[in-house]
């Protein structure tokens, strides 16, 4: 993984799917952290790099896991929680955002 990426996997821990994986330059990825562990990943980019994004979001289910890994920082597991409607702004730049739920392991 390239330092300066940000790295999305679903099927990590389910060994009757295989894993797959979207990498994202970081520079078309901004992170807002919520109240409660929660997380909103705003995405930002042409039209056709976008629907790649929903494409592997719209693959996950609700409350399904998978890691988050932030230019290399190591694997964070989180809840998959829902994903906006891709819209446009400003200069043919188009706009995603996708809410992750930190999963919290109890022991």
């Amino acid at each position: 993984m390239d330092e300066s990426n940000v790295l999305f996997i679903k099927n990590r821990k389910n060994s009757k799917k295989s894993e797959e994986k979207l990498e994202v330059n970081d520079k078309h990825v901004t992170i807002q952290s919520r109240t409660g562990g929660s997380v909103v990943v705003n995405f930002k980019g042409s039209e056709s790099e976008l629907r790649d994004i929903s494409d592997f979001f719209n693959g996950v289910n609700e409350v399904e896991p998978l890691t988050l890994n932030i230019g290399g920082t190591g694997e964070v597991d989180h809840y998959f929680r829902g994903i906006s409607e891709i819209t446009p702004k400003e200069g043919g730049i188009y706009k995603l955002d996708v809410t992750l739920q930190f999963l919290s392991n109890t022991v």
